[in-house]
């Protein structure tokens, strides 16, 4: 499958990623078919070939009706918007997925419950538009994998209702937590909030360490007029090299006086800084004490972040650190039809180009809680349906 590798080289923004994938082919009348799916009034859709700061690219814009007054959106309302549409449901669900993102983010830089988040900007038409339209066209280009350098933020200060705020604002930087980010020489607003929400959310890798063979290019160009560097951001389709084994650290300590309420505070707190997983595992300790060791692995630009968790947050006078390698299954999430319903699950590619699909826990436990079943007969009846039927023995 191809993958998509976005060079943010002067920020996001969801027109401009919008833009960058209808550059690089993807289809502008099945965009506008997509969108017509939300049955959401009051806007048109243009895009236009332009040409900036040395580049030829595309503008993707959102033009709302005059007069048009869209109601304020919180969370639930663009939920049930999306849900009531036709869409596909991988486009229904990552666009709420990118959706929640962004509300537990504005939630927590406002210090409000996520349910109390109106979306103001983020909840107008243009950037709803902008959410769902990347997810759709996404979706048409074959769901491939998508990876990411560096993003440019900008630096400076942007004047808000509420005066001057720092650049990037502050529910871009919490959605860019663990991501690899740099100022980008500009004193401006380089990445926006619904950038930021779409490539945290849907991005598999970020860094420039990766190895790929281009076989197509598109450009996404913002409303900002800029000669130099372009405004504008850089998709390419191409085949990803896989390395031997992706990097990673491993930290781990010895803990023989936390309590097990400390331990499973110190997991959550953990995977919320960025860990990729977190293991804790009981041991006889010397003297005799029976004790616990968590180990974590960590992407290296979280390293240090979560190292100093470990210190900080529990008993420990010290955390051993080693760096290591780990390769992984490319897998994508799916919905199941069986007989019991539809189910969401995992899907992994194995090395041999078969696949594997294992149902999500949570959705064995919810269809054994609405079809009053145990949750072992829910497992076996699935299996069953997603079993194929034996070949017929030969004439």
């Amino acid at each position: 499958m191809a993958c998509l590798y976005f060079d943010c080289f002067s920020g996001a923004a969801g027109d401009m990623l919008v833009a960058s994938l209808l550059d690089l082919g993807a289809s502008f009348e099945a965009l506008r078919a997509d969108l017509a799916a939300l049955r959401l009034p009051g806007f048109s859709l243009e895009r236009e070939k332009r040409w900036q700061g040395g580049l030829a690219g595309t503008r993707f814009s959102v033009r709302l009706d005059p007069g048009a007054a869209p109601p304020r959106r919180n969370l639930h309302d663009i939920e049930a918007l999306i849900r009531a549409s036709s869409l596909a449901a991988p486009v229904q669900r990552n666009a709420i997925a990118v959706f929640r993102r962004l509300g537990a983010a504005e939630a927590k830089v406002h210090g409000c419950a996520l349910e109390e988040v109106h979306f103001h900007e983020v909840g107008a038409v243009d950037s709803i538009v902008d959410v769902v339209g990347f997810c759709a066209l996404h979706h048409r280009l074959g769901s491939p994998r998508i990876f990411c350098s560096p993003i440019a933020v900008g630096e400076g200060f942007i004047r808000t209702e509420h005066g001057l705020l720092p650049v990037p604002a502050m529910a871009t930087l919490e959605l860019l937590r663990g991501v690899p980010v740099e100022a980008g020489g500009l004193r401006e607003e380089l990445c926006t909030p619904t950038g930021a929400a779409l490539l945290s959310t849907l991005c598999e890798r970020f860094g420039r360490e990766l190895a790929y063979v281009p076989r197509a290019v598109g450009y996404g160009l913002g409303t900002r007029e800029r000669a130099s560097p372009p405004n504008a951001i850089r998709v390419v389709e191409c085949d990803v090299l896989e390395p031997a084994g992706e990097p990673i650290v491993v930290l781990a300590t010895n803990l023989d006086d936390a309590s097990g309420q400390e331990l499973a505070r110190v997991v959550e707190r953990c995977l919320a800084e960025g860990a990729l997983d977190v293991t804790v595992a009981p041991v006889s300790m010397k003297k005799g004490r029976p004790g616990h060791v968590i180990e974590l692995l960590a992407p290296p630009a979280r390293a240090a972040v979560l190292e100093e968790l470990l210190l900080r947050e529990t008993p420990t006078l010290g955390v051993r650190r080693h760096a290591a390698t780990r390769r992984i299954l490319p897998r994508e999430a799916v919905t199941l039809a069986t007989p019991l319903g539809p189910v969401q699950a995992k899907a992994a590619t194995l090395p041999d180009g078969s696949r594997r699909v294992v149902p999500e826990f949570a959705e064995l436990e919810r269809l054994a809680r609405e079809q009053a079943l145990p949750l072992g007969e829910v497992r076996q009846r699935i299996a069953a349906a997603l079993t194929p039927p034996p070949e017929p023995p030969g004439r």
